[in-house]
């Protein structure tokens, strides 16, 4: 009686393949750039300090469920690759008083293509808003990634947007961020 115990317990664990895991950001796998635009030309600068984990399920090949999501970015790893332009970003952050931007996810939904809406709380600045982030969800080699783009206004985070030489290089209020977020 003991063995057969034994082997139905086995049978259910091989049968079930969806898991719950929490998974940590992976910056070797990641991008995620700021992109926008100036009087003078396109800019777009890369986000190089963000830890942050997702608490997702996973069936085979594909993320069924988003259980949470929650991303810090460091306002100082963002570089443009110009110093000037890089301390007028930071400045116009706030990054003295708020020296990282969040998201924290509240709910997601997923589609049968993989499509996330994550609805959550986006903070710079010290602004918090709700919002809703759509991403594409994948699974390879026990990785989970997160591929999508968002767009809002700086001044709707309080933020007004840098300018240069004594304001004649003026930045567009609109910004976009395009992730690739990958998580181990």
């Amino acid at each position: 009686m003991t063995k057969s115990l034994l082997i139905f317990i086995l049978s259910i664990f091989t049968t079930f393949t969806a898991f719950a895991q929490s998974k940590n950001y992976s910056k070797d796998n990641s991008t995620i750039k700021i992109e926008g635009t100036s009087s003078l030309h396109d800019w777009h600068c890369d986000v190089n300090d963000v830890t942050g984990n997702a608490d997702v399920t996973v069936d085979g090949d594909k993320v069924t469920a988003v259980n949470g999501l929650d991303l810090t970015f460091v306002v100082k790893g963002i570089k443009s690759g110009k110093g000037a332009m890089d301390k007028n970003i930071y400045s116009a952050l706030k990054e003295k008083s708020n020296p990282t931007i969040t998201f924290k996810s509240t709910s997601a939904t997923i589609d049968a293509n993989g499509a996330v809406k994550a609805q959550g709380q986006l903070t710079i600045a010290g602004t918090t808003k709700d919002v809703t982030l759509v991403a594409d969800a994948s699974v390879e080699g026990g990785k989970v990634k997160f591929e999508g783009k968002t767009t809002f206004n700086m001044s709707a985070y309080n933020v007004d947007p840098p300018t240069a030489m004594f304001g004649t290089i003026t930045t567009g209020d609109e910004v976009t961020i395009d992730y690739s977020a990958s998580f181990n």
